[in-house]
């Protein structure tokens, strides 16, 4: 008997197919196979962040989401740690830019973003 599934990033910013691992399971013994989805027809980029909203987080560069630490509706204080952000091989902190209430979450761990992306929003507190 053999068992498979399937994964892959879920935010594309191109058009190309989409490039998934399938990983099998034949006789006690794991197969690892790379296979192209050519069902993808498009893809959708993420809202990016307004420059002139205080409240708005966005990705200071490209990367992958690592840890999410706050959640839609948490009270945070200017400076907390909001996302953790990879690229490169480092990880960055992104924090808070001002004290207030997380309307918004809008990535989740895994998720791949590009510069400028919209993390999350914040009502700040006057």
């Amino acid at each position: 008997s053999w068992s498979s599934t399937a994964s892959a990033g879920t935010h594309r910013t191109h058009h190309s197919p989409t490039p998934r691992q399938v990983i099998m399971e034949l006789n006690g013994e794991r197969w690892f196979v790379p296979v192209t989805d050519t069902s993808v027809v498009s893809t959708s980029k993420r809202e990016k962040a307004p420059s002139d909203d205080r409240g708005s987080v966005g990705a200071p560069m490209p990367g992958v989401v690592v840890d999410v630490k706050v959640k839609a509706g948490d009270e945070i204080r200017e400076g907390e740690p909001l996302v953790v952000l990879s690229a490169m091989k480092m990880e960055t902190v992104i924090p808070a830019p001002a004290s207030g209430t997380i309307s918004r979450l809008l990535v989740t761990a895994g998720d791949k973003v590009e510069g400028n992306d919209l993390l999350a929003q914040i009502n700040i507190v006057k």
